[in-house]
């Protein structure tokens, strides 16, 4: 939000400007504000100019490839265009952003799955992976072992279905000083419900090629379930809709759009 209420501030202090020196001077505000990028564009369009001036913006386009909005995570393309814009112009005047009509943007995604996984393994995520509470076995009686997820891998497959890898490395203890390896697998179906959530659908998890409980599966599901649903937004005044989630090989692309009826204290 703090970036596009950026990008916001910058293009309507540019009023009385030529086109392309607001989408140049625009494109190189967006890209001070990311890691880096192998195309970045942005496209300010406004007939006559001087709507800046009331606050009025008829479209801005974004176009990036290759972008790093992180230093680990990498975004293979990004589409992103707005619905017209109409802002207070007399609160920019003090640095706020007050929108006078919902803003509505749609985009479009892709990520590759190698750069996904470069950045499961960077040192930024692989910290989340660590010192993981886990009984497997259901019978350590309340003394979980202590687990690190190693080596983690996602695949996009066929038929919009995805499977994660990775490898469960149970810490040396002074009775088992010889680590512990298991290999996790889970292949699923990602589905999106009602445009709102993105649901893991009859998911088959196996620890070491064994087929795991089904309540274990259950449990899984469901946890993940709740942190790909988008409504989890809604409380940061912002509506996200998938559109669309296809997935070809290598790669996958999520079309979808989203509104602000405000922008958040800048």
């Amino acid at each position: 939000m703090e970036l596009f209420a950026g990008l916001l501030t910058t293009v309507l202090g540019l009023a009385g400007a030529s086109g392309i020196a607001i989408n140049k001077i625009a494109t190189d505000f967006l890209r001070g504000q990311i890691v880096r990028a192998d195309v970045l564009e942005v496209r300010v369009d406004n007939a006559p100019n001087y709507q800046i001036l009331l606050g009025k913006i008829d479209r801005i386009r974004v176009a990036g490839r290759g972008v790093y909005v992180l230093e680990f995570l990498r975004i293979d393309e990004i589409d992103l265009e707005t619905d017209p814009i109409s802002i207070d112009p007399s609160a920019v005047q003090s640095g706020k952003i007050i929108l006078r009509r919902p803003l509505q943007a749609a985009a479009r995604v892709i990520l590759r799955s190698e750069d996904i996984n470069r950045a499961l393994r960077s040192p930024n995520v692989q910290s989340s992976f660590k010192n993981l509470s886990i009984d497997i076995s259901g019978s350590n009686k309340g003394k979980p072992e202590i687990y690190d997820l190693i080596n983690p891998e996602v695949t996009f497959l066929e038929g919009d279905r995805i499977r994660l890898e990775a490898t469960l490395q149970a810490q040396p203890t002074i009775a088992r000083p010889t680590p512990t390896k298991l290999d996790v697998s889970v292949n699923a179906e990602l589905k999106t419900v009602g445009g709102t959530k993105l649901q893991i659908i009859n998911p088959q998890i196996a620890l070491a090629g064994t087929p795991i409980p089904d309540r274990i599966a259950k449990a899984f599901t469901e946890g993940l379930n709740k942190v790909l649903d988008l409504r989890q937004l809604e409380s940061k005044g912002i509506t996200a809709r998938v559109l669309k989630l296809e997935f070809t090989e290598g790669k996958m692309q999520v079309i979808g759009f989203a509104k602000m009826d405000s922008i958040p204290d800048q």
